[in-house]
């Protein structure tokens, strides 16, 4: 399970995995897609294979998102009322794309999801009051917001990375609200979500728990550090830190995928 590149001593190893998990979880609660950080570092320094490094990643994840959304619960930016909705399709959805992600080649959506960053993030540029402006109005089509948030759901059980990024962009059309509030709202959604695909991979065996827990930790602190940096700057540094962290995805994907 683990390449000649895991045998570093574990006073090396174990620092490399809590300061990738610290930065990951940092940018995970501002926006998303630390995991592009995150799952290079525990296949080629921990040294694990990309399906079972893809699992214990959620191990991390989830101890970021539930600390970032207890911050947020006790700064009552959490608007429960908005959650079941997004909530039961992304909780179908998840386990299905961790079902996939399990016996699938992970090449599969990269290029799509690739170049939909990409323009996601060029739109955003041009039309930045699409999420930013306050009085803007959210879409009112029942059937497309289940139908969205479901693929957001099999994609983040699929790939998790950039899960962040799509649920503030589904908010924003279908539950407009400041930046500040759906990225709390996210927080949450992605504490449940990687929790269920956290078990679909456990039941499958695709967990190594000692670098996911020693990665946990740094993602802990990540998560709390980023949710005190999100409520003091605001919607602007959410905003800045999509559109890089939406390029960077975009260009990864693409990369991987071609």
């Amino acid at each position: 399970m683990l390449s000649t590149l895991a045998q570093l001593d574990p006073w090396l190893l174990y620092p490399v995995l809590v300061v990738a998990g610290f930065i990951a979880g940092i940018v995970n609660t501002i926006a998303g897609g630390g995991s592009f950080l995150t799952l290079p570092v525990l296949m080629y320094v921990a040294g694990l294979d990309p399906k079972i490094a893809n699992g214990t990643n959620r191990i991390a994840i989830l101890t970021s998102s539930a600390a970032a959304a207890r911050v947020f619960h006790r700064h009552g930016l959490i608007d429960k009322r908005a959650l079941p909705r997004m909530l039961v399709p992304l909780l179908i959805g998840s386990p299905c794309g961790a079902l996939l992600a399990a016996r699938l080649p992970q090449d599969v959506f990269r290029g799509v999801f690739g170049a939909l960053f990409l323009l996601m993030a060029i739109f955003f540029c041009l039309r930045p009051q699409t999420l930013l402006k306050p009085e803007r109005k959210p879409k009112t089509s029942p059937v497309a917001e289940i139908v969205m948030f479901f693929a957001i759901g099999l994609y983040v059980g699929f790939i998790q990375a950039g899960f962040g990024l799509l649920m503030l962009v589904g908010m924003s059309l279908f539950h407009a609200r400041e930046l500040l509030n759906a990225n709390a709202i996210k927080n949450v959604m992605g504490f449940l979500v990687t929790l269920i695909a956290l078990i679909v991979f456990i039941a499958v065996g695709q967990v190594h728990w000692l670098p996911g827990l020693v990665m946990a930790g740094g993602n802990l602190l990540g998560g709390i550090v980023g949710a005190h940096l999100a409520i003091r700057r605001g919607q602007n540094l959410i905003f800045i830190f999509m559109i890089v962290v939406m390029v960077a995805t975009g260009i990864k994907l693409l990369v991987e995928a071609f």
